[in-house]
C-alpha cells in the first residue's frame, strides 16, 4: 500500500536582485546616527581557506570568543561550548581582551574549525523520505550532515542534533533528477533529499569536491577489479587507492595501491610521553597498474590525516637535523627525508618492511664495502681525519681499501660526508666509544655499561649518524691489527648490540648484510656464530623497529660472556607456569606464538587473540604489551620499578570456536573464564528472577566445577557458594542447591577432570557475555548510562551492564569505537581515566571513563578492533564460495 506523500516545499515570493558596484575613486559616503548594524561573519572554509592574514584571523577569532560566551549561537552544542571555554581558561583568553597573541589566536580557532560539528557551515532547508527527521543540511568543508533541530529548555537554547554525517571520500557525485529534489550517489548507498535550495546546494558541494580531489592523490572503486596478473592491482568497491607515479603504462590505465585502516599506537607513535592507547592510521598494501574506468578521484581518506596536537618533530639532537643541509649526502636522500618528517603513513607502516635483498644478489661485487666507501665516504680530508697524522700517508686515504680499515688513531671527521660539518663532531665521539669499548683508547673512568649506553644515546638522538655509527665498527673490525687481543671480538660484541637496537638506512643494508653473512659462511673465519647472529638481530630490528631500553648491567655482563638468552616465567590463568627462552631480540608476539603452539593453535587468527601482560606492584598495575615489544626492554624496565614483576599470557579475543584435545588450552581457557562466572559476570536475569532452566544449568555448572578439581563425592554448601555467584546462590535455600548439585554429580561422575573442564567451556560458550573481558567503570560522563556499572568487551561492541542484575543499559557498537587514551602508569601514581571516541571519522564525541584498569581497557578494545578489521578484510577478500565458511 502506498501513500502519497506531499514533497510540495515553501516558495519564496519575493525575488530580491543586488547587484555590487566596483568602487571608481576614494571619496565614498557612509552613514551615521542609523537605528541598525551589518555584522561580517566567517560562513563556511573553503578548501585551501587560510587565515594567516593578521585582520582575517582577528576578526574569525572575535567572532569565535563573543559565539561561545554569550550562549545563544545555534550552531555550538553545549559540549563544545564547555571545551572552548576550558581553551580560554587554559590560554587566559576573555571577552574584549586586547592584545591576544597571534599563536592562541591560532590555537582557538583551528580548534573550532576542526573540532565544531556544524559552526563553519552553510545551513539550508531540506527534508528527507517519511520518518527521518531531517529539517536541515550543513555543508562544510568536512563533508555534509543531516541535522534536526531539538526544541531545548526555557533555560537553555535550541540546538541541532546531528542525524547523519558525510564526508567528501563519501560523495562520489551529486545530481538534481528533478526540482527541489537530490540526489547524492554515495560509496555504499544513495540518498534523496528535498529542498527548495537544490541548485544552490549542489553548486556549493561540486566547488568543495573539485577543490578537494585537484590536489588529491586518492580515488575509489567503483566496482570490484580483480585479477591473477601479478603486475595488476586487485581491488574491491569501495577500496581507497593512492595514485603513483609510474611511466610506461598502458592507455587508461592508473598505478597505485590500495590504502588500509590500521590501529596505530600511541605509545609508538610518542614514546616519550605516557600517551597510551590506539586510533585509526594506515598501511599502503601491493602497488599494480589498473583500469581508470574503474574508479573515482576521491578526497584523501580521513584516517590519514594527522591529529591537532601532533607537531613535526627534529629527529636530530638540539634539532641539528630539522633543516635539509644536515642530511648526509647520498646516502640520506629518501631515508633521511623519513626519517625526518615521520607522519602517521610512516609510522603506520612499521612492521611492514621492504622485501629482503635477494642472497644470489648479494653475491655481487657491487655490494661489497669497498665499493660502498667509493661512492659515500668522504674522498678529500683537506687536512683533516685520521690519515692526515702522517704526511706520508696522505694520498692513502684515498684507496679505497685503507678507507675500511682498522684505525687506532681517533676520527676527527665523519666517514660519510654530511654537509653539517657539526656532524664531524658527534661522528668522532662516537668513534671514540667505540674504541674505549674494544679496549683501543684509555676508558677515562667510564664503565663498560656507560660507554654502551653513550653510544647508543648518541645514535638514538642523531638517527642520521646510524650508517656512520656501522661504518665506524665495519672498519675497526676489518683486518683489525690491534694490540689488545679481544678487541676485534669486543668489537663484534658492540655489533651485536647495535644491530638490536637501531636499523641502517635501505642503502647501506645490502652491504651490510653481505658483509655479515661473508663473515659467518665463510670457511674457517674466525666469528662465524656471532656474526650470523648479527645478521638475525638486523633483520628482526627492520621487522620491529629496534630495542629501546640500553642493556641492564646483567645483560650485558651475559652478552659479554657470550650468552645471548636468558629463561623467562610467563603466568597461565590459574597459576600455571611455562618459562621461555628469551634471546636479545625476543618479542611479544614471538612468545605467544610458542605458547600457542604449546596450546595447539596454529593458524595466524588463533594466535592474534592472545597477549601478554605485565604485572607490578603486586597487581595493582597491568599493563598490556604491543606485540612488537621487546620482552628483554620490558623486564629491563619493570625490575627497575618492581622486582617482583610477573608477565601473564591470557586471551582477549573470543572469535575462534573453542578446542578441547589440547588440556592445556582447556585448563588456560577455564581457569581465566571460571572467575567471571563465579562473580556472576555471565548470567544476565531478566527482572532479576532465574528460570527454572537456569536453576538446573547452574546446578549442573557447579557438579562440573566440583568434577574438575577430581573430586567424585557430593558438593557442600560452602563449596556450592564457592561455585555459585552470591546473588544467584541467595535465589533458593542452600539445601536445595545441594539437591540438585547432587543429582548432575551422578552424570558427571565419568568425566575426567579435563573433560569436566571442556563441557563447562561449552556450556557457557553459549551464555551472552561469554568471551567479554570485563571492567568496573567508577564514573563516567556519559549521559546515556549511570555508573557505577560493569562493562563488558566483545567482538560485538562496548556493553555498559547495570552493576547488581547485568542488564544492558547501553552499548557501542565496535564499528563506531575510533580510539581510546589514557597514561601509563608511573612509580607512586596512576592514571584512572581512559578518553573513549566513538562515532565516526567526521562527527565523534568522546566518553570519559573511570577504572583502574585503563591501559587494560585500551589495548582489550584495540585488539577487538583489529580482529574485527580483520575478519572484514577477509570477507571482501575471499571468493564467495569460501565467505560462508567464516
Amino acid at each position: 500500500m502506498f501513500v502519497a506523500v506531499s514533497r510540495e516545499l515553501p516558495v519564496e515570493t519575493e525575488t530580491i536582485q543586488t547587484q555590487l558596484h566596483q568602487s571608481t575613486n576614494q571619496e565614498h559616503y557612509t552613514y551615521t546616527n542609523v537605528p541598525w548594524r551589518l555584522y561580517l561573519r566567517k560562513e563556511v572554509f573553503y578548501p585551501k581557506d587560510s587565515f594567516n592574514n593578521p585582520l582575517l584571523l582577528d576578526l574569525i577569532f572575535k567572532q569565535i570568543v563573543n559565539d561561545t560566551l554569550s550562549e545563544a549561537c545555534v550552531r555550538i552544542t553545549r559540549d563544545e561550548r564547555q571545551k572552548m571555554k576550558a581553551l580560554f581558561a587554559k590560554h587566559g583568553v576573555e571577552q574584549n581582551m586586547d592584545p591576544v597573541e597571534e599563536h592562541v589566536k591560532k590555537t582557538i580557532v583551528t580548534a573550532a574549525r576542526e573540532t565544531w560539528e556544524i559552526y563553519f557551515s552553510r545551513l539550508f532547508p531540506a527534508s528527507g523520505s517519511v520518518g527521518t527527521g531531517v529539517q536541515v543540511l550543513s555543508v562544510s568543508h568536512s563533508g555534509i550532515k543531516l541535522l534536526k533541530t531539538v526544541k531545548s529548555s526555557a533555560s537553555a537554547p535550541d540546538y541541532f542534533r546531528v542525524l547523519r554525517p558525510y564526508t567528501y571520500a563519501d560523495i562520489l557525485f551529486v545530481t538534481i533528477p528533478s526540482e527541489n529534489m537530490l540526489e547524492f550517489n554515495l560509496t555504499n548507498e544513495k540518498l534523496i533529499l528535498f529542498s527548495a535550495k537544490a541548485l544552490q546546494v549542489k553548486h556549493l558541494i561540486d566547488t568543495f569536491i573539485n577543490e578537494i580531489k585537484k590536489d588529491s592523490d586518492y580515488v575509489i572503486a567503483e566496482r570490484n577489479f580483480v585479477t591473477d596478473d601479478r603486475s595488476r592491482l586487485s581491488f574491491h568497491k569501495g577500496d581507497i587507492i593512492r595514485l603513483q607515479v609510474m611511466d610506461g603504462l598502458e592507455k587508461g590505465y592508473c598505478y597505485g595501491c590500495v590504502v588500509r585502516k590500521k590501529v596505530v599506537f600511541l605509545e609508538e607513535l610518542k614514546r616519550d610521553t605516557e600517551d597510551f592507547g590506539w586510533k585509526f592510521g594506515a598501511v599502503f598494501g601491493r602497488s599494480g597498474a589498473f583500469p581508470t574506468e574503474c574508479v573515482h578521484p576521491v578526497a584523501p581518506p580521513d584516517f590519514l590525516s594527522l591529529p591537532l596536537d601532533r607537531k613535526a618533530e627534529p629527529r636530530g639532537g638540539a634539532d641539528q637535523f630539522a633543516v635539509s643541509s644536515a642530511i648526509a649526502v647520498a646516502v640520506a636522500s629518501t631515508m633521511a627525508a623519513h626519517e625526518i618528517d615521520q607522519t602517521i603513513e610512516r609510522v603506520s607502516l612499521d612492521g611492514f618492511p621492504d622485501g629482503e635483498p635477494d642472497e644470489r644478489a648479494l653475491q655481487d661485487s657491487k655490494y661489497d664495502m669497498i665499493e660502498f666507501a667509493k661512492k659515500y665516504f668522504r674522498q678529500a680530508p683537506n687536512g683533516h681525519g685520521d690519515s692526515m697524522k702522517s704526511k706520508g700517508k696522505r694520498n692513502d686515504f684515498r684507496e679505497p681499501t685503507d678507507m675500511i680499515k682498522f684505525s687506532k688513531t681517533p676520527l676527527t671527521e665523519s666517514l660519510i660526508e654530511f654537509t653539517d660539518v657539526a656532524m664531524n663532531r658527534v661522528a668522532a665521539d662516537l668513534y671514540l666509544c667505540i674504541m674505549r669499548f674494544m679496549g683501543d683508547s684509555p676508558s677515562r673512568g667510564s664503565s663498560e655499561q656507560e660507554v654502551v649506553n653513550m653510544f647508543l644515546k648518541l645514535i638514538g638522538e642523531f638517527t642520521l649518524m646510524r650508517d656512520e655509527a656501522y661504518c665506524q665498527l665495519l672498519k675497526q673490525l676489518t683486518a683489525n691489527t690491534s694490540s689488545k687481543p679481544d678487541s676485534c671480538q669486543r668489537g663484534w660484541r658492540l655489533l651485536y648490540i647495535l644491530a638490536a637496537y637501531h636499523r641502517c638506512s635501505e642503502v647501506l643494508k645490502p652491504y651490510l648484510l653481505k658483509y655479515l653473512q661473508q663473515a659467518s659462511r665463510s670457511a674457517g673465519a674466525p666469528y662465524q656464530g656471532i656474526a650470523k647472529a648479527c645478521e638475525q638481530n638486523l633483520k628482526k630490528t627492520f621487522v620491529y623497529g629496534g630495542r629501546i631500553v640500553p642493556p641492564s648491567g646483567m645483560e650485558l655482563k651475559a652478552m659479554m660472556a657470550g650468552r645471548s638468552s636468558k629463561r623467562q616465567l610467563f603466568l597461565f590463568p590459574g597459576g600455571i607456569e611455562r618459562h621461555v627462552k628469551i634471546k636479545t631480540c625476543t618479542v611479544a608476539l614471538e612468545v605467544i606464538e610458542e605458547l600457542c603452539y604449546e596450546m595447539g593453535l596454529h593458524t595466524l587468527e588463533a594466535i592474534e587473540e592472545y597477549a601478554i601482560f605485565l604485572v607490578t606492584n603486586r597487581g595493582q598495575n597491568v599493563r598490556p604489551l604491543n606485540k612488537n615489544e621487546y620482552i628483554l626492554d620490558v623486564a629491563t624496565e619493570a625490575e627497575a620499578v618492581d622486582s617482583g614483576y610477573s608477565l601473564w599470557f591470557r586471551r582477549v579475543v573470543w572469535t575462534q570456536s573453542l578446542r578441547f584435545e589440547n588440556e592445556l588450552s582447556v585448563a588456560m581457557q577455564y581457569n581465566q573464564i571460571l572467575p567471571d562466572y563465579q562473580k556472576g559476570l555471565l548470567n544476565v536475569l531478566s527482572h532479576g528472577k532465574v528460570s527454572d532452566q537456569q536453576f538446573h544449568q547452574i546446578s549442573k555448572l557447579a557438579a562440573l566445577q566440583h568434577r574438575a578439581k577430581d573430586n567424585i563425592y557430593t558438593p557442600s554448601i560452602h563449596e556450592l557458594s564457592e561455585y555459585i555467584a552470591a546473588p544467584l546462590f541467595k535465589k533458593q535455600p542452600p539445601q536445595q542447591w545441594v539437591t540438585m548439585a547432587t543429582q548432575h554429580m551422578q552424570q558427571v561422575q565419568p568425566l575426567s577432570p579435563h573433560q569436566a573442564r571442556a563441557q563447562f567451556l561449552g556450556l557457557i560458550s553459549a551464555f551472552p557475555m561469554f568471551g567479554s573481558s570485563f571492567f568496573y567503570i567508577h564514573s563516567s560522563s556519559s549521559t546515556t548510562f549511570y555508573a557505577p556499572c560493569i562493562l563488558a568487551v566483545n567482538p560485538r561492541g562496548l556493553h555498559f551492564l547495570h552493576k547488581n542484575t547485568h542488564e544492558l543499559m547501553a552499548a557501542v557498537p565496535l564499528v563506531e569505537v575510533q580510539g581510546s587514551r589514557t597514561q601509563r602508569h608511573s612509580t607512586g601514581t596512576s592514571y584512572p581515566y581512559v578518553d573513549l571516541t566513538v562515532g565516526d571519522m567526521n562527527t565523534q564525541r568522546v566518553i570519559q571513563l573511570q577504572l583502574e584498569q585503563g591501559l587494560e581497557l585500551c589495548r582489550v578494545i584495540a585488539m577487538q578492533v583489529e580482529n574485527m578489521m580483520s575478519v572484514r578484510e577477509k570477507r571482501l577478500t575471499l571468493p564467495p564460495s569460501e565467505i560462508t565458511m567464516l
